[in-house]
């Protein structure tokens, strides 16, 4: 017997399927249309046009004509320029359906800008005119993209990546994400040079044609493999990292995530998928899945400190990552950083520099957990009845720099990150290298042994991104398991550039060596990045 439950349980952050309903309840969100959305990423590199995702879901369902979309583009001074551009498509046989358009905004033109896009459909014969989506609740607010007048701030060889994302591959009946075509066009557009889809396990598992039955052959999984596989060949200097979300087991037996990527066999998890009432119980645990993974592929705790609500911990089993669940040589990575500069990003960090003080070498990972939404995310709230909008958890905003010196592919990426060349961003970059009396240098991740030590650093930002505010660095003493905070940097030459070099005095034997650096906009808010850690040996 297949259940629904609510958004109590779930914190759905994604696009709103609104076409599932309880027969004789009514539903203030259905419509016997598709769902269409408009939508575009919240930022785009210089000189790059803008693309507009047109996407309509459940056409098969309920066929309309595309007839027409207009694009308005308004500047902060009130300037408006607009461009109408003829669909003319019936659909009616695809259940996803997409097109993006790039709009070319006049060369000089800088800054935050609004879109609004109006689109002309014909559903039975009646036309109908919608503004940026066709919710029936929905705000229908126009779409706030930043050109920017900077590319994202890097050095020579670190490229940026999203970990956490779902694409049109999770579908069930409150949600479902963008096509990976779409992503990887939008992903480009706004600095990003890779992304991991991540699609839950529970809904991978799906018959093509439903969310609420199961396919024992998986044709869900194999042809999001192929799909990947296919962009990977055709996409330059850009790859797409096939993946899952697993529901596992951890050592209490509760459901906590578990992002497994480049995995070539797909692993069950539908613990906490509320497909069915009291069917909670782990398909595999941790350490199962942790077993099986083929050399190539990199394990990843998804979001482990996040708060698990009560009923979720009642109803479908869900759980948090315990101390022992992190200590298995095969996981690698912890993501800190879920969308946003919350208590789960705190609470993450500090759990991180634990592990980390007990010598467990995990990366730091960041991710966005976004369902398609490259502007803001579109929500049900209560079911059937409230819908809800926000800025958070938008795909890109928190990034994953990996350093690949070699050519980028996807086999160079995947060892990089094995290799722990790693930082995260919402914002600044920095590097950090130690180089010993020997005249050996590491960089961040390495492992270095030496007496005495030159730490060099440098940091970048971008008026985007705000002004370098100051720059710390942290050393983990092995021996006694404690961190202290070793220099604190806020003088600087520039303000949005940053080169250092000075000698290290005093290092434990056996420590590590760690950088933050923090960067202020002019509202007042804060950006970072942090870096994996350099380690040394005596």
């Amino acid at each position: 017997m297949i259940n629904f439950i609510p958004e109590l349980l779930f914190p759905i952050i994604l696009y709103a399927e609104t076409h599932y309903k309880f027969k004789g309840i009514y539903s203030r969100l259905y419509k016997k249309e598709p769902e269409i959305i408009a939508d575009a990423p919240f930022r785009v590199e210089p000189g790059q046009p803008v693309p507009i995702l047109l996407l309509v879901k459940d056409g098969h369902r309920f066929p309309v004509i595309f007839d027409s979309v207009t694009i308005k583009l308004k500047t902060k001074t009130g300037e408006e320029f607009s461009k109408n551009y003829q669909i003319n498509t019936r659909i009616e046989n695809q259940k996803y359906w997409h097109r993006i358009i790039y709009f070319e905004p006049q060369k000089d033109l800088r800054g935050l800008v609004q879109f609004d896009v109006e689109f002309k459909i014909n559903v039975a014969g009646k036309i109908k005119i919608y503004r940026n989506d066709n919710y029936r609740i929905s705000s229908h607010c126009p779409l706030d993209v930043l050109l920017t007048d900077e590319p994202l701030p890097r050095f020579e060889n670190w490229y940026y990546g999203d970990f956490h994302y779902h694409s049109s591959y999770t579908e069930d009946q409150v949600e479902f994400g963008a096509p990976l075509e779409a992503t990887a066009q939008i992903a480009r557009a706004l600095g990003l040079n890779f992304f991991a889809v991540t699609d839950h396990s529970y809904d991978l598992d799906d018959r093509e044609d439903s969310f609420i039955e199961n396919d024992s052959k998986i044709p869900k999984w194999f042809k999001m493999r192929k799909e990947v596989d296919h962009l990977n060949a055709n996409l330059e200097n850009f790859v797409v990292l096939p993946g899952e979300e697993v529901s596992a087991g951890n050592c209490r037996n509760r459901n906590v995530h578990l992002l497994i990527i480049n995995n070539k066999h797909f692993f069950p998890g539908k613990g906490d998928s509320a497909e069915q009432w009291l069917k909670t119980k782990p398909c595999l645990s941790i350490d199962q899945i942790l077993e099986k993974l083929n050399h190539q592929a990199i394990a990843i705790a998804g979001h482990p400190e996040m708060k698990v609500p009560f009923l979720q911990r009642l109803l479908i089993r869900r759980g948090k990552w315990q101390w022992q669940d992190y200590l298995s040589s095969r996981l690698e990575g912890f993501q800190v950083w879920n969308g946003e500069l919350d208590e789960t990003f705190r609470n993450g960090t500090g759990t991180w520099i634990k592990l980390l003080l007990a010598g467990k070498k995990l990366n730091l990972i960041a991710g966005n957990d976004a369902h398609g939404n490259f502007n803001r995310f579109r929500q049900i709230g209560f079911p059937f009845f409230t819908f809800r909008e926000l800025s958070s958890q938008i795909f890109g905003n928190m990034r994953t720099g990996v350093k690949v010196g070699n050519k980028f592919n996807q086999s160079n990426l995947i060892d990089e990150v094995k290799n722990r060349h790693i930082l995260v961003t919402n914002g600044p970059i920095v590097e950090l290298s130690l180089r010993n009396e020997n005249g050996d240098l590491a960089n961040i991740g390495d492992e270095i042994q030496g007496k005495q030590f030159d730490l060099l650093i440098k940091a970048k930002s971008t008026s985007e991104f705000g002004k370098i505010k100051f720059v710390k660095s942290f050393v983990g003493d092995l021996t006694k398991k404690e961190e202290i905070e070793y220099q604190i940097i806020k003088q600087f030459e520039t303000p949005y550039f940053f080169k250092f070099n000075r000698q290290l005095s005093r290092l434990p034997k056996n420590a590590y060596l760690r950088l933050e650096v923090f960067a202020e906009k002019k509202n007042g808010e804060l950006t970072k990045c942090l870096t994996n850690p350099v380690w040394i040996k005596s």
